[in-house]
Formats: C-alpha cells, structure tokens, sequence
C-alpha cells in the first residue's frame, strides 16, 4: 500500500490529495475554538462512529505522549469520500444513502463536530480503510492536520485551500483511526472522567445497541455512570423507560410520569429524572439534567435555563430523551458547541414548560414529602430527639419533620456537627413556637440559611432566656433557704445574702458595685452618726452598708427580727444617714445629681403600726423605705416563681438537647410544684 501512495505523490504532484472545503475563518470560529473540554470532544468522535455503523470503538489514553487514539470498525473513506464527505464542512451527512445494518439514525447533521479536533490539539491525525462487502481492502488513506499551519494562513491572509499532509497509513484493517497529538489540555485524570462523561453523553452504548466502547482496553457500561447506585428516588418517563428503574437498585422510590409533551404534535420522551440521596454523591458538573436526541447529548443542562429554585433541584440529576428536537425535516437548533440548544425553537419552548410543570413541580411535592420521613426516622434514632418529637403537639410534629428534613440533607459527615446543627434547631424551634411563628421554617433552604436562623432565634433570644432561666433557678433556690426556719435564722441567712445580692431588694439590682475610696468616706460618716447613738439603738441593729446598683446609691439598715422600732426613731436615723450620703457625695462628686434610696429591713411594721400609710409617706420624702423580712422573702419569691413555672418546659427541653448524641442516661424526675423543693447554686 505504501507503493500505491508514493506512487500517488509521484503522478499528482501539482494536485494536493486531500483538501478541506471551508472559509479558514469559519473553520477559526466553529473549530479551534468550538470546545474546551477532552470529553466534549470525543464524544464528536464516537458519534461519527456511530454514524458510520461501527459497533466497537477503542480509546487509547497514552499519557507519555500527550496523545488520545480513537479508533472505530466503521465503514472507513475512499480519498473521494474523504474530500467530498469528511473534510467538506457543511456536507449533510443525513442525505447519505448508505443504509445502516443497523438502522441506526445519524447522529450528526453538518460535519461541523470533527472541527472540535482543533479546540483541544495542535495537530490532528486520520488513517481509514474502506473495504467491501467481504473484508477485502478498497482504499488506504491516511493525513495529518496541523492547527498552527491553519493559524498562519489565517494570520497571513492566504485564501487557498487547506490541504492537509498526506502521511504514511497506520496498520489498521478497517473502519477510520483518529489520533489527536500535542494535545493542549492535561491528560493525567483523562481516564476515569472520560468514561463517565462518555457513559452519560450517550445512551447507545452497550451491547444491546450493538455499539461497545472501550477507554484503554476497559469497556463502559452503566456502571460507568456511577450514579444510579446512589439515586435515591427516581421517575422514569413512560413504561418504555421502565428498564431504568430497574437500574437504580438502591432507589426507595420509583414512579411512573407520562412522557407527552404535546400529543397533537407527537411531542413525546422518554428517560428519567432522579434525586440523590445525599449531596455529598454529586460530583461537581453532575447535578443536572441532560437532553439527549437520537441516543447522544444534545443540551448539557436543562435545569440552568429553567432557573428553578427549592433545596430539591441541588440534588437532581437525569437523562431525557428528546427525539422530536432533531428530525431531518425540521431546522437544526443546535447551537454552534454543539452543546445546547437555541433558546427561541418552539419545540425547545415546549420541552422546558413540559419539565417545568409536569416533572419538577411533581418531584418537588413528592420529594419533600419523602425526605421528611426518611429524615424523621434518622432523626429519631437519638432517644433524646425521639422524645422531644413525640412530647410536641400534633400540629408542631409537623414542623419539627422540616426540621428533620432539612438537617438531614445538607452534606455533613461529621455527627459531631450535625448533633449541634439539632441542638441549636431544637432551641430555636421552641422559641419560634413560643412566637407562634413557626411558618419561618419554609424559608429555610441551604445549610447557611440554617445556619443564620439558629444564630437569629437560638443564639440569640433563647440562649439569652435560658440563660436567665438559670439566673433565676438559682435565685429561687436562695430563697428556699429562708423558707420554713425559724425566724432568729432569718437575720442570720439575710445578713450573709443582702448586701451582695441586691436582686433580693429589687429584680433590677443584679450585682452591687462601688468605688473602694468613695465607700471608705461613707463609712467613716456612717461611723460618726453611730458613736452618737444609744446603746439601745446600737443591740437593736444589725449592720448597715452602702451600695451603688442601676445608678443608683443605696443604703441598706438591717435591724433584729425580733427589734420593735417607732417610725420617728427610723426617720431620725434615715435622715442622718441621708445627709452623711450627701455631704460625701456633694465633696467627691461635686457636679453631679445623685439618686439616693434607703432601705430598712425590720422584723415588724414601725410603731405605732395603724398610722402605717403615714409612716410610708414620711419615709418617702427621704428617699427611704421600710420592708419586713417576711415581705421581702415573699415579694421576691413571687417575682421569680412565674418566670421559673413558664420556663418549666424549657428546662425539660435543655436536657433533652445536652443529652442529644449521648448514650440513653435515666432523666431526673420532673420538679415537684412547692418551691421548698427547689435546690442549686446561690445565684446572681
């Protein structure tokens, strides 16, 4: 064969043998720059294959040399069919006559497809056989194509043809071999993403179909998708498409959806659609849904032009097989990637309304609807989750299941986070209930809005209430300490509490504070008044302090429970220690106003007790005040005995929620009603 090409060289030398029909700055604009990834690429490689009814096709990777073979046992080309057919660009390859063993209908329309060579490599080579009916070699041929020479003529402006180099046939027996050499992209990950883009970019191959692809000697199939082992839920269109569900062993859900876009028309598809189980099995590029006609990828992505929203969509993925948008009778409406379709067909128009409302809106209702009860059975696997769930009302249930439904699908791996992720859900969840305000929940759909909510409703206003259920708990626990002793006891526990727990004067109290100095000065007049007190007056008191609380300067006499004192006494002695307040003050604060409250703590009600109204009217005009010990055990109880039986419940779901994750442990018996029962740490 080698003779008969020299000897072609010899006796043509003015005439170039092989010549591509084409405008050079077409071929820049549909060619060199057309794709930008391997697997598009080959994909125009197998498809012509198909076309030319070959049933094996080998791909051979060599990562050394930066090369990719593709070789097929196809009809192979004659010189003229190489001239008039392959390297016409523009040739319509449907109005071959060649009629298919297989009747296989061409995938490809204008041979624009093989000019992708040029996006991914500098220098393209084709070696073909054409042989008979009987095996027997016809017609060797074989020529390179270089890149940069079609760059300089361009560059240049020379208007020839190009003519591709003959170059010396491979050894190959039948059917066409492509070589793509100097490839511009790195190969080293070609091999595994090749057999998968390959195996979802057709639906043909496979033995059934007569059309068996290889990648370095390994054979793809199904399996190759590598995702219907991970389809959790699928819908497959009409009966024909039944076979798919079948192939999604793993999936917990398989429905039937009509596959008529628009029965007048005969509009009709076929495939599937499916969600993942879990958003962590989509690789980056496969959540999508691809449009296939005539068993090869027509449109990359449909779910990008239909712009829908919902958590569902980020875990989509399918194949639908759209045959009337590519009929020999209607407008091609590929675009010129050959990647997607034109925006404006009508049938395109009603391909994307059929998906819209027919399929996603179906999945969309069913979806959630799944997931929920899956979730709820994973959420409840915690004993603590399990019986938080079953102690909410009925109508809450509901809501607590879009909690579940949502923790559940966002791609986490560690149970440490998602354990917090329920926490802090759970948290947030009762203070929204609290609100009546629960419908937020819809509005919650990526991790990140998860994520914003618990800061917003759980980091905020319930951390704070738990925090101050706490507070109070303990308060109430101080208070206990009083309750039921006898009542020489009383001064005694009062003394020990008062003076660094003003809360149990005033809730607004929280802590006392005061400058060391200033109180060194107060104390020194305080020391004054009481060398001119009486012994009597001086055995009927207990202590007496200053403070500063919530701005203001407080001072606090405390006087035996068992000290019978008549309101003028009080009065002589809240007036001097109000002066004595205000001269120390007026000297180290000289610019400023002061508020001054003065408290008594007695055992009893001032003498004589029936002018008591009296008695608070005086005591007022000094900024002073009088209350029993039994008043302020009472009053102080109560202030914080409403709070504490409304945050009963929040209790009880605190230790749900630092139980959530843990071994099951016995849960502490709920807290009796009386609040002698009540027992903690001295808090405030």
């Amino acid at each position: 064969m080698t003779e008969n090409v020299e000897k072609v060289f010899a006796t043509n030398e003015n005439k170039p043998l092989y010549e591509m029909t084409i405008d050079l700055n077409v071929l820049n604009h549909l060619g060199i720059g057309l794709y930008s990834n391997i697997p598009a690429v080959v994909s125009e490689v197998v498809a012509n294959s198909y076309d030319a009814d070959a049933t094996v096709v080998r791909i051979d990777i060599d990562k050394a040399n930066s090369t990719i073979s593709i070789a097929d046992d196809g009809w192979g080309m004659t010189r003229q069919e190489i001239n008039g057919h392959y390297l016409k660009v523009g040739y319509r390859k449907r109005d071959d006559t060649r009629k298919s063993q297989w009747e296989r209908i061409p995938m490809g329309r204008k041979g624009i497809g093989k000019l992708s060579l040029f996006s991914i490599a500098d220098t393209i080579e084709v070696h073909s056989v054409k042989t008979d009916e009987h095996e027997n070699i016809m017609d060797r041929n074989a020529f390179a194509m270089s890149a940069r020479e079609i760059k300089l003529k361009m560059e240049t402006g020379d208007e020839r043809p190009y003519c591709p180099t003959p170059i010396p046939p491979a050894h190959i027996t039948k059917g066409t071999m492509i070589s793509i050499r100097d490839l511009k992209l790195d190969v080293d990950s070609t091999e595994s993403f090749l057999r998968r883009r390959l195996a979802r970019r057709f639906s043909i191959i496979g033995p059934e179909h007569n059309f068996e692809v290889y990648v370095n000697g390994d054979k793809i199939d199904v399996e190759d998708r590598d995702y219907f082992s991970k389809v959790q839920y699928l819908w497959y269109l009409g009966t024909e498409s039944a076979h798919y569900a079948m192939e999604a062993k793993n999936s917990t859900q398989k429905i039937e959806l009509k596959g008529n876009v628009d029965e007048e028309l005969g509009y009709c598809v076929t495939g599937w659609v499916g969600t993942f189980d879990e958003q962590k099995s989509i690789e980056e590029g496969n959540n999508s849904i691809v449009i296939l006609a005539r068993g090869k990828l027509i449109h990359e992505d449909i779910l990008r032009d239909l712009k829908e929203g919902g958590i569902f969509t980020k875990y989509l993925i399918g194949e639908v097989r759209a045959d009337f948008l590519d009929t020999d009778d209607k407008d091609d409406i590929a675009t010129s990637d050959r990647q997607s379709l034109k925006e404006s067909d009508p049938r395109f128009k009603k391909l994307k309304e059929f998906i819209q409302s027919k399929i996603l809106k179906e999945i969309q209702s069913k979806w959630t609807d799944f997931r929920k009860s899956e979730a709820e059975v994973r959420a409840r696997e915690d004993p603590s989750v399990d019986e938080w769930f079953n102690q909410l009302e009925p109508d809450n249930k509901r809501w607590a299941q879009e909690i579940f439904a949502k923790i559940e699908s966002f791609p986490i791996e560690s149970k440490e986070y998602k354990d917090d992720l329920y926490r802090h859900g759970i948290l947030a969840f009762e203070t929204l209930a609290l609100k009546k305000n629960l419908g937020l929940l819809e509005h919650i759909s990526t991790e990140k809005d998860f994520d914003l909510f618990n800061k917003l409703f759980a980091g905020i206003d319930q951390l704070e209430e738990a925090h101050y259920y706490q507070i109070a708990k303990g308060r109430l626990a101080v208070l206990a300490k009083f309750e039921d002793i006898l009542p020489e006891a009383k001064e005694r526990l009062i003394q020990e509490h008062i003076f660094e727990h003003l809360w149990l004067l005033d809730p607004s109290w929280e802590r006392a504070s005061t400058d060391a100095r200033f109180e060194q000065s107060v104390t020194k007049e305080f020391e004054d008044i009481d060398a001119k007190l009486t012994a009597e007056e001086k055995s009927g008191r207990i202590d007496i302090r200053y403070r500063t609380a919530a701005g203001a300067h407080i001072i606090i006499e405390l006087k035996k429970f068992d000290r019978s004192i008549d309101n003028l006494e009080l009065l002589g002695q809240v007036s001097k220690y109000k002066s004595a307040l205000e001269k120390c003050l007026k000297i180290s604060y000289p610019d400023q106003n002061h508020a001054i409250s003065i408290i008594c703590l007695v055992g009893d009600r001032p003498l004589p007790k029936e002018n008591d109204v009296e008695h608070v009217k005086l005591l007022a005009v000094y900024g002073a005040r009088y209350i029993t010990y039994d008043d302020l055990i009472r009053r102080t109880r109560d202030s914080y005995r409403d709070y504490l039986e409304a945050q009963k419940k929040i209790n009880r779901i605190q230790q749900l929620i630092d139980n959530i994750g843990k071994p099951p442990v016995p849960l502490a018996a709920p807290v009796p009603q009386g609040m002698s029962q009540l027992a903690g740490p001295s808090a405030g």
